[in-house]
């Protein structure tokens, strides 16, 4: 992980109607080589979260995809789009650095959008340009989840804009 973000957004006890206009964001301003890890306890959200943004890019593609798989037991579930390719990776049952390194994982992020859950196995000084989200079950309301976004490296402007222009965030400069 570098050393610090240059942004962090921050919003508690957020229901499912505004996660889902926070993917939605997030579709809208994703391009190839975006890496986003998404961190968090088992059954908090990632992989609903990653749903939201790969209906928000197919819905901006006006192409309808029926169901979207987690990648738990597949490891990894591709969607190729007009625009951009998607990787939707989860390592929860990869055992280290040297089975991903095997597996050839890193090798995609540079070419298309990863969405990648159980990041806590890479070696995240590795990675120059990445967006760590953690989300983590809201204490005061039942079925809400708070979010925490930290933007590492370079040319995350607009989506920091638009995400702070959703109202759903404060941000705090770093």
């Amino acid at each position: 992980m570098l050393a610090k973000p240059l942004n962090v957004l921050e919003s508690r006890d957020l229901k499912i109607p505004d996660l889902s206009e926070i993917g939605y964001v997030f579709a809208k301003y994703m391009k190839n080589s975006d890496l986003l890890l998404l961190s968090g306890k088992v059954g908090v959200g990632k992989t609903e979260f990653a749903r939201l943004i790969i209906r928000g890019i197919a819905k901006k593609e006006n192409f309808d995809i029926e169901e979207i798989s987690s990648p738990t037991f597949a490891l990894i579930q591709s969607y190729d789009f007009q625009d951009c390719k998607i990787s939707h990776i989860d390592l929860y049952r990869v055992n280290g650095e040297v089975e991903l390194f095997e597996l050839g994982i890193p090798d995609i992020f540079d070419s298309q959008i990863t969405l990648l859950e159980w990041p806590e196995i890479l070696d995240m000084e590795s990675l120059s340009r990445y967006v760590f989200i953690k989300i983590k079950e809201a204490k005061k309301i039942k079925e809400a989840r708070d979010i925490k976004i930290e933007f590492f490296g370079n040319r995350w402007g607009s989506l920091t804009r638009a995400l702070l222009g959703c109202g759903h965030f404060k941000s705090e400069k770093i």
